[in-house]
């Protein structure tokens, strides 16, 4: 012995430390992958329908006069802005699937920080 005690429990889990992901974080080639796939994923599955939904419902609306057009540009800005709240809808509504894809993935430094934000947020403190 070394003259210190070691009051570790032998199956204690060793919390390795999380990674650093800061600005200055350079993903690796798999996490890229997964940022296009969830980025190319998002827009098609969830930001494309939404916003054609939410014009689509918007421009009904409007027909049946319960919103109004605007006087010289018709329903042409409410449309728009539709457009754009149903695509920031559909891309905000993939995060948690993102962020699954991202915890899946080994020798990541970005699931890996993820995976202990989780753990860290679902144990209780102590």
């Amino acid at each position: 012995m070394n003259g210190r005690a070691d009051f570790r429990e032998p199956n204690a889990e060793v919390r390795r430390p999380i990674p650093h992901i800061g600005a200055d974080y350079i993903p690796t080639e798999e996490e890229r992958r997964v940022f296009a796939e969830c980025n190319e994923e998002s827009f098609w599955f969830r930001s494309v329908p939404l916003a054609a939904t939410s014009m689509l419902i918007t421009q009904g609306l409007i027909s049946k006069g319960i919103l109004s057009s605007h006087p010289k540009y018709g329903s042409i800005p409410k449309l728009i802005f539709a457009c754009i709240m149903g695509y920031f809808a559909g891309k905000l509504s993939y995060v948690k699937t993102c962020q699954e894809k991202f915890k899946n993935l080994e020798n990541s430094p970005l699931g890996e920080a993820l995976r202990s934000g989780q753990a860290r947020r679902s144990s209780p403190p102590g």
